[in-house]
């Protein structure tokens, strides 16, 4: 019951499908712009949208108040959280794999299924990283700057840096993120393990921050 309502509540509003169409749109509009590296959209642009949506199913709740009522609908607040990641897995799962095969068709050939793969993994890790996220710091706002600048602004300038980046590069997030998605930018440094690794690091800080989320969650107040 808590995995249909919690269905039932992304589905009531609008964001889920304009972030579709948000997703799509950066996907295929820089598939067509840059054809040899149809993926890019969808990985590296299109999967943060998503996040972000991810981390507002939690936050929203948050800002208005309907934690309580949530909780006070679901006891059990580690169930509720785990039902918002389902349902944020299960959403950036066909949006991010609509998103990469497209992008590879409309790139003028056919779809590269590991690549597929990758991309469709790192929204399902990606989902579950925002739901927990969102689920610490309880405001939108911060959800978003840390979602965006992370992987945009910050990652990217210790990228650059050929001393900061060969020092602890590897074992940012996002730039694991990107290398097992094969859409690497930006990076002046060679990674200490292979897109396997760069997959498994991914998960693990994803279900680091989840599982942080679930300690925080069932012992502070709504």
């Amino acid at each position: 019951m808590t995995i249909r309502s919690e269905y039932l509540k992304l589905t009531s509003t609008r964001s889920p499908a304009w972030t579709a169409v948000a997703v799509l749109v950066l996907s295929l509009g820089l598939a067509t712009a840059i054809p040899d590296r149809p993926e890019l959209g969808a990985a590296a642009f299109g999967v943060p949208v998503l996040m972000i949506l991810s981390a507002l199913t939690i936050t929203g709740e948050y800002r208005t108040a309907m934690i309580r009522t949530t909780f006070l609908a679901t006891p059990s607040r580690i169930r509720v959280l785990a039902a918002k990641a389902v349902v944020a897995v299960s959403f950036s799962v066909v949006v991010s794999g609509l998103a990469a095969v497209g992008s590879m068709v409309l790139a003028g050939g056919v779809p590269v299924w590991r690549t597929v793969g990758a991309v469709t993994l790192y929204a399902a890790l990606g989902a579950v990283l925002a739901v927990g996220l969102g689920a610490l710091v309880r405001h939108s706002a911060a959800a978003v700057a840390v979602l965006l600048l992370l992987p945009f602004v910050v990652e990217p300038l210790v990228g650059v840096s050929p001393e900061l980046g060969a020092r602890v590069g590897p074992l940012l997030p996002f730039t694991n993120a990107n290398a097992f998605t094969g859409v690497t930018w930006l990076q002046t440094f060679t990674m200490w393990w292979g897109p396997a690794g760069s997959a498994l690091y991914f998960g693990a800080v994803a279900a680091a921050v989840f599982a942080a989320a679930a300690v925080v969650v069932t012992r502070r107040d709504a």
